[in-house]
């Protein structure tokens, strides 16, 4: 497929990344450079130049003379990113029920209604990605731009790794009881209780995450969406 120019490296540097954050291409994949150039109909150097980059940021590993592939994500990095995150979205809750207005409001109970029609189908992917969708809210309701853009960043990291309801289905009935708590704290304008409701309902599904990928600071990597 072509590709729109912005500079040249640059647009096959933001494809090539949206492809490895949804799990297109999944840890390990080697990268042909002359693969991609035929494919974005472009020159061998804005390919190089945007491994390049990727290799700074993590996401690809290039050794000389051998060629590059995607990495994995380090248990050290996961548990960093999990204990980050279990500290800012509480605080990111906080905010947005001291700003939450009617059509917030009303908006979460929508997400709520479709996450138990979605529970009562024992439809998890849907739950799921309501889920998803039902947490951005808040953090996008705390009207802080760092904030949002540092959870943000980390909820892409996030898509390499599998959903957490599909690999706990179980948690699913805590977390409809936690949201259904988390709505009633927006009605009644209580940030103290909903930031410390979201933070026990992160720390619960991180602390499966954690056991899960059994994150170890001696371990090396990961295996991803096995």
């Amino acid at each position: 497929m072509p590709i729109s120019p912005m500079t040249k490296s640059e647009s096959v540097y933001q494809e090539i990344k949206r492809k490895i954050l949804a799990g297109i291409l999944e840890p390990g994949t080697h990268l042909v450079i002359k693969q991609i150039a035929t494919e974005y109909r472009v020159s061998d150097i804005p390919v190089r130049e945007a491994l390049k980059e990727l290799n700074v940021e993590g996401l690809v590993e290039t050794i000389p003379h051998v060629g590059s592939k995607v990495t994995g994500i380090s248990p050290k990095k996961i548990k960093d990113m999990l204990q980050i995150r279990e500290c800012l979205e509480p605080f990111a809750a906080e905010l947005a029920v001291m700003n939450a207005d009617t059509a917030l409001i009303k908006k979460l109970e929508s997400y709520e209604n479709e996450m138990d029609e979605a529970f009562a189908q024992n439809d998890i992917k849907k739950y799921g990605e309501i889920n998803k969708a039902f947490h951005r809210l808040i953090i996008q309701a705390s009207e802080n731009q760092i904030l949002i853009d540092t959870i943000f960043e980390m909820m892409e990291s996030e898509k390499r790794m599998r959903m957490v309801f599909q690999i706990f289905p179980n948690i699913i009935r805590d977390s409809r009881k936690e949201h259904h708590a988390m709505v009633t704290y927006f009605q009644q304008k209580k940030p103290k209780e909903m930031r410390e409701l979201m933070h026990l309902h992160k720390k619960r599904s991180f602390d499966k995450m954690r056991k899960y990928f059994q994150v170890d600071d001696n371990d090396v990597t990961v295996k991803l969406n096995n």
